[in-house]
């Protein structure tokens, strides 16, 4: 095939059956391509063609549709039993996590009783020690008006 100045084949290189081979050094031969003879391989497809039409009209459609069907009910219930192992599962975790937060909250409830005690045991001491300074200040004044009046 020769190309145009723009790097395309002219149609008649293409119907003339012969490719160009370039060269080296620019020139180019012709070789003549491969074709198919007119008659044999034709025919031969043809009649394979028409043989697999033959198969096909004569296929026992019913039994591929009754496999098919078979299949996909196998399918359906092995999904199906996914599906309820799933919901299972689910189940188990939701329990499992309901668990976890009535742990939560019976040991956040403990947590708050021992502060709770903790702050009325620092208060109660803190009041006790108001009380015995409060006498201590008591014994000094009373201390301070006997040394006035002797």
């Amino acid at each position: 095939m020769s190309a145009n100045g723009d790097g395309t084949d002219t149609m008649s290189d293409m119907r003339d059956g012969n490719e160009e081979i370039g060269s080296a050094n620019g020139r180019s031969s012709k070789r003549p391509s491969p074709r198919p003879s007119a008659g044999a391989p034709e025919e031969e497809e043809d009649s394979k063609l028409r043989e697999f039409e033959m198969s096909l009209q004569s296929y026992d459609w019913e039994t591929l549709q009754n496999k098919f069907a078979e299949a996909m009910e196998e399918r359906t219930q092995a999904e199906m039993a996914l599906q309820r192992e799933t919901a299972d599962l689910l189940e188990m975790f939701i329990s499992w996590s309901q668990t976890t937060g009535l742990r939560d909250e019976d040991r956040a409830y403990k947590r708050f009783k021992t502060r709770m005690g903790f702050v009325q045991h620092s208060e109660m001491s803190l009041e006790d020690k108001k009380q015995h300074y409060t006498n201590v200040i008591k014994a000094f004044e009373s201390a301070l008006a006997l040394l006035r009046d002797e």
